[in-house]
């Protein structure tokens, strides 16, 4: 399987997620202050068999687009570079952001792991200079303030994502965010999102 058919893979899989065809909360659920999201509907799940569309490659980021019943979800998505204190399938750690139109949200950013997380802990992002903490649930990192994270990704050479797993594991992941700024401009645009 090549790397652009597990990248789109993963991305299917991490949109089921968030749809609810797991205990993983949808993004759009997010609350203020870093408070778990409630469950999501199930009723709104996608069937499992729906794949997402890769509208474009960019360096180390995909643009990618998911239609359900409700509307289109664009996003973006990638893996990590390196990875140390797990080991996972590959394609389930992966980095997205999200854009649901009809959940009139936007800019969405998450974090899936190969493992769940500590419980009430949290995930340092860093990217460069700018330092960012993400809540946690299961085996997803929610970002407390998705805007400046975006600007962070659009701007940034690397993005470096520390946690801790349920067992007291720590954690380390690397990512690329070469080609992120036009996938995210390129998945904006399908969902008719200013970016």
């Amino acid at each position: 399987m090549s790397k652009k058919s597990l990248l789109a893979l993963a991305a299917t899989f991490a949109v089921a997620l968030a749809f609810g065809l797991s205990s993983a909360p949808a993004p759009a659920q997010q609350t203020p202050q870093g408070q778990a999201p409630k469950a999501q509907d199930k009723t709104t799940a996608p069937p499992s068999d729906q794949k997402a569309k890769v509208v474009g490659e960019f360096g180390d980021w995909q643009a990618l687009t998911y239609k359900d019943a409700k509307g289109d979800t664009c996003y973006v998505a990638s893996f990590p570079k390196n990875s140390v204190g797990h080991q996972g399938k590959l394609g389930e750690t992966n980095i997205l952001v999200s854009h649901w139109p009809s959940q009139k949200s936007f800019g969405v950013v998450s974090i899936a792991a190969d493992y769940e997380y500590k419980k009430d802990s949290e995930v340092d992002l860093a990217v460069g200079r700018d330092k960012f903490k993400l809540y946690t649930q299961g085996k997803r990192a929610w970002s407390k303030d998705d805007e400046k994270v975006v600007e962070a990704f659009k701007n940034g050479k690397d993005a470096v994502v520390e946690a801790v797993t349920e067992k007291g594991t720590k954690t380390k992941d690397s990512y690329s965010l070469n080609g992120f700024a036009k996938a995210y401009q390129v998945a904006s645009k399908a969902c008719g999102v200013k970016s």
